[in-house]
């Protein structure tokens, strides 16, 4: 094709899609011809292509021809067409009809792709989000390589609803192609929610579990139902609810008397917002904790009044036990309102009623004396006022009163009720001219009262003054006076005197504080700075007139670098002991290397440290040492790896003092893999004065390894090779004062050999342990996994517990659930 046709069918192109962008619903990837036709008034536009490839809201449409009846907004596709819906499922179809208003379809010959299912059928269509096949046929095991399907079924009706499940009516069940049962109704999950079960054996006895799938117009979950020898029946349910509140309820009951529960509500819209929780677990503690809110409105504005209740507790079931000593509210009710206007007058007022039990104020007698934990009503009242405006020119005004006043239902020992109370109180009156300002304060302060629970006891504060501040800022200059009285103590407050000079090259600050009660002279600092680039140097000293002591004199010193700086800091004693410290800090940044230098003298201590590190992309070397008078100590840190690795981490450490002492090389190996991912640390003793020999003190690991995978056997059925790793966590530490010389802890520590067989059959054969070693006979738990890929059979034996379980799971990735350090899950459990 030549430039002009291409750049004529590119310009048509662009004009088709800009007419679709004015509904906002398709837009062209790849096309290699267009053509527009009228056809009964309707414009219709026709693309063919290899293919034409089009995208609309995160969907993705192929097809070799592709018409648009713009009226209808109705799009036909034929000729090897594939559709990816936004929850990412597949359909291949000969022809498919697309109505971009509803964003229905109609498809003849279909394959579907969702999740871990496959479904083919004749005819199927899209309704208001579901997937309707007719006659249609489904497996699970397609992705597994199965020549035959181990299982699959046939069904008249065949409905995949957004989300994880699937519903299926007039169904036969096939096992190798052959039927086996008939239903009349058929549940799937396409998620981690799907039916298992598992029967085994432990120290009480035989036992059975069961997590069943339900689905309700009210929502989907689990029924939980096990039975053990000689103990009896539990049962339970998890529940999710599928409306627009978040809902989820749990509940299981274990033989004989053990209960677990747990109920979740939420729900927000901007008129209301409600939260509720109730949850017990007898495997941790008998307790039912329960807590609800609810706020009105739900999402508020500053213009809004705000109301809300709440309730947070427990009910005791251990009666054996004392309970929590922790907050209850039983219940809270608030009220808020917004701030209020008027002109410069601002007003915001709430009050919280509630009845608590908690833990009592040990500093009140009286609460003292109802125990460390007591019930009692509060009433919380509270209000502020503001005021803020300029009465002349030059001239500001503000005024602030806040007030909190707690009132309880509790009596002191003169039988009144007691209270607490917050109140401040303040103000102020500004006037400038020109450069001149003077300032008249008002502040007054008060938390005084008893209460009778410790969560919400004042500190005792009372604090009543008058200020007078002047004020003259010309630039480069700034003065500031002031005094004040303070009226509760009937003394006149210390008068601050303050001068500087700021300008962009200097800056020279003296403050001074002087009593004028025949105190004297309180404080006077000292500060100045000069920032000539690319310098930096600045001073700072204080003196303590009361005490006759300097501070420390402080001087730094800085120079900016391209990508980096150099700084000098030295800190001095005035009083007689000379220099304390000095320190040197260099920087530096070049592309993806970066270089650290820090050097510290301590001059009174004799001593230097010093801390490097050079940063070399992927790699990175540290050094810190340290000298003193007696020793020299040191770390060379090297490290290199990008994540998710591996990393590895390298140090040596130790100290010098009349040869080498506590010398120490550590390692260090992480990766965090998907696949493969563990973490390694060994300590190894290096020879010193006191000790000659070279050993591991102590090493751990944790995490999952591959040392090699599995290989299947030829086509005469010779050569297979067993896969094996390590799994779980191991713990090693040298102890010379037991026999053996060491300790060992097992954490689900041990090797897996796989077995790779026929269309993706994988045999897992794990011997994990969780004890301590050496001393003790070993009690492994072994486990035998059969991985059919649709499907997972696993055996366990626990030599620990004496116990043995057999579980069952079908769909996607089965045995990747069935293998984790939990063991087998039940239905959504927590």
């Amino acid at each position: 094709m030549n430039r002009l046709g291409l750049g004529v069918i590119l310009g048509v192109l662009f004009l088709f899609s800009q007419a679709l962008a004015q509904e906002k619903v398709l837009r062209i990837l790849e096309a290699d011809k267009l053509e527009l036709r009228q056809e009964e008034g309707e414009e219709v536009y026709v693309l063919t292509g290899n293919p034409v490839r089009l995208e609309r809201d995160g969907e993705a449409l192929e097809a070799g021809r592709a018409t648009y009846f713009r009226t209808r907004k109705l799009l036909l596709l034929s000729e090897g067409v594939r559709y990816r819906d936004r929850e990412g499922r597949l359909v291949e179809a000969e022809e498919l009809q697309l109505d971009l208003s509803d964003e229905s379809f109609d498809a003849l010959q279909v394959r579907l792709e969702a999740k871990d299912l496959l479904l083919t059928g004749p005819l199927c269509q899209r309704v208001a989000g579901a997937i309707l096949l007719e006659r249609g046929y489904a497996t699970p095991c397609a992705p597994c390589g199965q020549e035959v399907p181990d299982y699959a079924f046939r069904a008249q009706e065949i409905v995949l609803y957004p989300g994880d499940r699937v519903v299926a009516r007039g169904v036969v069940v096939l096992v190798q192609e052959k039927p086996v049962l008939e239903l009349p109704v058929l549940l799937l999950f396409l998620s981690e929610r799907r039916p298992r079960w598992e029967v085994g054996q432990d120290e009480g006895g035989f036992y059975l579990k069961a997590a069943l799938p339900y689905v309700a117009g009210f929502g989907l979950g689990f029924t939980l139902l096990s039975y053990y020898q000689g103990r009896g029946y539990g049962f339970g349910f998890d529940h999710q609810g599928t409306g627009e509140a978040k809902e989820r309820y749990f509940f299981l009951h274990t033989p004989p008397d053990t209960f677990q529960y747990r109920g979740e509500y939420a729900l927000k819209r901007r008129e209301l917002s409600l939260s509720a929780l109730v949850e017990r677990d007898d495997t941790r503690e008998k307790l039912t904790r329960f807590r609800l809110e609810a706020l009105s409105p739900g999402s508020p504005t500053p213009q809004d009044w705000r109301y809300a209740l709440r309730m947070e507790g427990f009910l005791d079931h251990d009666p054996a036990t004392p309970p929590p000593r922790t907050l209850q509210r039983l219940p809270e009710v608030e009220a808020q309102s917004p701030v209020l206007r008027e002109g410069p007058f601002g007003l915001q007022a709430g009050f919280i009623l509630g009845r608590y039990l908690a833990e009592t104020n040990p500093l009140n007698r009286s609460a003292r004396a109802l125990g460390p934990y007591a019930e009692a009503g509060r009433a919380l009242l509270s209000h502020s006022e503001s005021l803020s405006l300029s009465p002349w020119p030059g001239a500001t005004l503000r005024a602030e009163n806040r007030f909190r006043g707690f009132y309880y239902t509790t009596q002191n020992p003169d039988g009144e009720h007691e209270r607490q109370v917050d109140w401040t109180t303040s103000a102020s009156l500004r006037q400038s001219l020109g450069g001149f300002s003077v300032e008249v304060g008002y502040a007054r302060s008060v938390q005084e009262g008893e209460t009778p629970f410790r969560f919400d006891a004042l500190p005792q504060r009372r604090s009543h003054q008058a200020t007078l501040a002047l004020g003259f800022q010309e630039r480069p200059l700034s003065l500031s006076l002031k005094g004040g009285k303070d009226l509760e103590g009937g003394r006149y407050l210390p008068l601050e005197a303050q001068a500087a000079l700021q300008d962009p090259g200097f800056s020279l600050s003296l403050y001074h504080k002087r009593g004028l009660e025949g105190e004297g002279p309180l404080e006077t600092r000292l500060e100045g700075g000069l920032t000539p680039y690319p310098f930096s140097l600045r001073a700072s000293l204080r003196f303590d007139h009361p005490k006759a002591l300097f501070d420390p004199l402080l001087l730094q010193a800085g120079y900016a670098l391209p990508g980096g700086s150099l700084n000098l800091a030295h800190r001095h004693d005035l009083n007689g002991k000379g220099a304390l410290t000095t320190d040197l800090t260099y920087a530096l940044r070049e592309g993806v290397a970066a270089y650290t230098l820090r050097a510290q003298r301590d001059w009174q201590a004799d001593t230097l440290a010093l801390q490097g590190q050079a940063i070399l992309g992927p790699e990175s070397l540290s050094l810190r040492a340290s000298l003193d008078p007696k020793a020299l100590g040191y770390a060379l840190d090297y490290r290199f790896g990008v994540a998710p690795g591996p990393l590895v981490d390298l140090e040596l450490s130790g100290r010098y003092q009349e040869g080498f002492r506590a010398t120490n090389l550590r390692l260090g190996l992480t990766q965090a893999l998907p696949e493969v991912g563990f973490r390694l640390n060994a300590n190894l003793h290096l020879p010193e004065v006191e000790d000659k020999d070279t050993y591991l003190k102590d090493a751990t690991f944790s995490g999952g390894v591959e040392l090699w995978g599995p290989r299947p056997a030829d086509e005469a059925g010779e050569g297979a090779i067993p896969g094996l790793s390590l799994s779980g966590s191991l713990s090693y530490t040298r102890q010379p004062q037991r026999p053996e010389g060491y300790a060992l802890s097992l954490r689900n520590f041990g090797p897996t050999f796989t077995f790779l067989g026929r269309e993706n059959t994988k045999l897992h054969l794990a011997a994990l342990l969780t004890q301590n070693l050496p001393g003790k006979p070993l009690k492994p738990r072994f486990i035998l996994v059969l991985d059919r890929c649709c499907w997972a059979m696993r055996f366990t034996l626990d030599a620990a517990k004496g116990s043995v379980g057999l579980a069952f799971l079908y769909g996607g990735q089965a045995a990747g659930l069935l293998l984790s350090e939990e063991g087998v899950r039940q239905g959504g459990g927590p």
